[in-house]
């Protein structure tokens, strides 16, 4: 293996490597190499992997890789290709992984090149470039890629039957596009990444799929049940979408992920139970207009998502319920618990008493909501083996608190110390932005007697009458008055007598003005009379 990575190279010798024939691995990647010449590869066509990524390469001739029949994967990403170099890769009968992302390939034509190419190719990535279309002349006839990656393009048009010849084709990436319709898709696809584009129907997927990412599109409904099969999906993604109902009849056995996060949904949808979601392990409701929480039909969960709902202000008894954990490979004992994140739920000020009873918590995340009170009794807070997140709440801490700092707090330093970082006091207000880790092994019971916290173990009493004028504030407001009358005073003196100095120099300069002329009135009358003589 030899890398050469981000050394500047801009040229090199002939034949460079011709006292290592042996090389299997080599990389230029990071440099500014504009060009590569078949005689950078003499006498090496042992290489199976070639790195030429961040690079200033603009065009690769038909022979530069002749020498390479063995390479197996070749990365020429982040380059300045403007087309396929379709010629070059003829010689290389076994490569297997080609990635082309990151230049500014406008166009893929593969099956009406005269060349064979790509016969081998298992893994193709043409993400990151300039893309307008796939076409049905895109990819040559029962070629053998498996994952093709078009992400992050502008592909506006992908033709019916653009894929119909990738019969191996696994994984699709068309992630971050502009597509608008819909396509045919191989039956052997597995994987499908269509998130952010502009997509208002759900495509055709075959049987087999497992992974569905239709995230950031424009779906406004439910794809139609008797037209699917969905035996095999195991992730369903439509985040981000417009929908207002989420109905589902038939069962999803396999399904382990679902994400119906940032859609139109006014609650928590029926359908989502055990009998229809068996193998439901993570479920995302986030950033829905729900208003209020209840799950109708027992759950089985591992992980529970419904942050960022901002119509939300209170969580009724029973409202988690029905939600159960599930048992997975880490869990010790046998115990079947599950995680909750309720978190920047901005007008969630209360939760009610019963609102977890009958469930099994591992972690709670109630941070950057609107909460001041937290009762003991809300859940068994010492069966949380991950910790409770109660940061960034305008907590009041009153005697009803107490109880957080004697038997919470030291839950939370043992097991996860990073949940007290912004765990603070809201009111009132001699606590305000006062951490309540401050209090770690306190005595003193500091939230239900009449002091409050001056600095070090100081402890200052509140009175409970009106608060009266100590005599040095008295002194103090007497002194400032004075010093105000005194400044006062000497300004007034400084400018009258800056005045009257003007007026005193004004009268000098007149009186040794008059005196000059009478001289000179003398002077001239004295020369007159003499003229007169």
């Amino acid at each position: 293996m030899l890398r050469f990575t981000n050394n500047a190279l801009k040229t090199y010798w002939p034949d460079p490597f011709s006292d290592v024939p042996n090389i299997k691995i080599l990389s230029f990647s990071q440099n500014e190499l504009t060009e590569v010449t078949p005689d950078l590869f003499t006498n090496i066509n042992t290489v199976q992997d070639l790195d030429i990524s961040y690079n200033k390469l603009v065009t690769i001739n038909a022979f530069d890789f002749k020498h390479l029949q063995y390479l197996k994967r070749l990365n020429l990403q982040s380059n300045l290709l403007k087309r396929l170099p379709v010629e070059a890769l003829s010689p290389m009968k076994s490569l297997e992984d080609l990635d082309l992302s990151k230049n500014g390939i406008q166009d893929v034509l593969l099956r009406r090149t005269k060349v064979e190419v790509i016969s081998s190719l298992k893994r193709l990535s043409l993400s990151g470039n300039r893309l307008r279309s796939i076409v049905k002349d895109s990819f040559p006839e029962n070629n053998s890629i498996e994952f093709l990656d078009l992400s992050n393009n502008i592909i506006e048009v992908v033709e019916e039957e653009a894929f119909q010849t990738c019969v191996s084709l696994k994984e699709l990436n068309l992630a971050q596009n502009n597509i608008t319709f819909t396509f045919a898709l191989p039956p052997t696809l597995q994987i499908a990444m269509l998130r952010i584009n502009t997509l208002y129907h759900w495509p055709r997927f075959p049987s087999g799929i497992t992974y569905i990412d239709l995230s950031y599109n424009r779906l406004s409904a439910l794809y139609d049940e008797n037209n699917a099969e969905f035996d095999n999906l195991e992730v369903l993604n439509i985040g981000g979408n417009q929908l207002k109902e989420f109905d589902l009849e038939k069962k999803l056995p396999r399904l382990f992920t679902l994400d119906i996060s940032y859609n139109l949904l006014p609650e928590v949808p029926e359908c989502i139970s055990s009998q229809i979601v068996p193998n439901l392990e993570e479920l995302r409701l986030d950033g829905n207009p729900i208003r209020g929480i209840y799950f109708k039909n027992i759950v089985a969960l591992r992980n529970l998502y419904m942050n960022d709902l901002h119509k939300l202000s209170l969580v009724e008894d029973k409202s988690f319920s029905n939600v159960v954990g599930r048992l997975g490979e880490d869990v010790v004992l046998g115990r079947s618990c599950f995680s909750l994140y309720l978190s920047n739920c901005v007008s969630l000020s209360q939760i009610d008493e019963g609102a977890f009873d009958g469930t099994d918590l591992c972690m709670v995340d109630l941070s950057k909501n609107n909460l001041t009170r937290l009762s003991r009794t809300l859940l068994d807070w010492s069966s949380l083996t991950e910790g409770a997140n109660l940061q960034y709440n305008p907590w009041h801490c009153s005697c009803e608190m107490q109880w957080v700092l004697d038997d919470l707090l030291p839950l939370l330093y043992r097991i996860n110390s990073i949940f007290l970082s912004e765990f603070r006091c809201g009111s009132p207000r001699a606590y305000s932005g006062l951490r309540l880790v401050h209090w770690y092994n306190w005595t003193e019971q500091a939230m239900c007697s009449d002091v409050y916290m001056n600095s070090g173990n100081y402890m200052i009493e509140s009175s409970t009458k009106s608060p009266e004028v100590s005599s040095v504030t008295l002194i103090l407001a007497g002194a400032i008055i004075v010093s105000l009358l005194i400044a006062i005073a000497l300004v007034v003196y400084l400018v009258k007598s800056r005045r009257r100095h003007r007026i005193r120099q004004a009268a000098l300069n007149r009186k040794r003005q008059s005196t000059v002329d009478v001289r000179e009135t003398n002077g001239h009358e004295q020369f007159a009379a003499l003229n007169k003589a």
